[in-house]
């Protein structure tokens, strides 16, 4: 089970119907695509205090959770902040850059915030139903809401061989561990050369096997 199952199927409202968590996560959502700064601040204190105490997990878990997205966040801020212009005096920061000059201007940084502000409040809402709903749950929801089926179905595969891909990986693993194959740093590369060359070919394997009940199970629908 993933971490973040675990916190969803022992919160304290695991008991809430998740058609109210749903409506709202979407007025969560609204509040984050606003663009009203105060009750984006508001939301971004008062959910991640809320979340926090519902899913039962400190805050410094809740902040590390948070420090994998700021390096996609950084990477594509940085192409909208950086800009090129022939005029030095429209940039606070700037860097001479062939014929013109590369850096940073007082509008581009403004808008940054904004969007920086946005994307985090909606993290939190996600977060907050992620955290929240277990993943039984979110599939009985996207059939009242009449996600379509096939659809639905292909989440709960991808759900489910993520799992497969974890317990091979772990059995690999532990399998080349009392085989002390992990001793020293030689055997260590090697080691890790034959996790992955196993793993790619039992994955391969499976997905062969996983085609074949998705073309019956679909050539049954057709026929249907």
């Amino acid at each position: 089970m993933f971490v973040i199952d675990k916190y969803a199927y022992q919160n304290r409202w695991r008991g809430v119907k998740a058609d109210y968590k749903f409506l709202f996560y979407v007025f969560l959502l609204i509040i984050s695509f606003s663009g009203i700064v105060p009750l984006q601040l508001g939301l971004l204190m008062t959910v991640v205090l809320l979340t926090c105490y519902v899913a039962r997990m400190s805050i410094s878990a809740y902040l590390k959770w948070h420090l994998h997205a700021i390096i996609f966040i950084f990477i594509s801020l940085l192409t909208f902040v950086v800009t090129y212009h022939a005029d030095k005096g429209s940039f606070l920061i700037a860097l001479p850059f062939f014929k013109g000059y590369l850096g940073i201007n007082g509008q581009s940084l403004q808008q940054a915030g904004f969007i920086v502000l946005r994307i985090y409040c909606s993290l939190v809402a996600t977060y907050f139903f992620a955290l929240t709903v277990p993943f039984t749950q979110m599939v009985q929801l996207f059939k009242k809401i009449h996600v379509p089926l096939f659809l639905l179905e292909i989440v709960v595969l991808m759900y489910r061989f993520i799992f497969l891909v974890l317990y091979e990986f772990l059995t690999i693993r532990d399998t080349l561990d009392l085989k002390f194959a992990f001793y020293k740093k030689r055997k260590n590369y090697k080691a890790l050369g034959m996790l992955a060359h196993t793993l790619f070919t039992k994955l391969l394997d499976d997905n062969e096997r996983l085609n074949e009940v998705l073309t019956l199970k679909f050539d049954g629908y057709q026929r249907e």
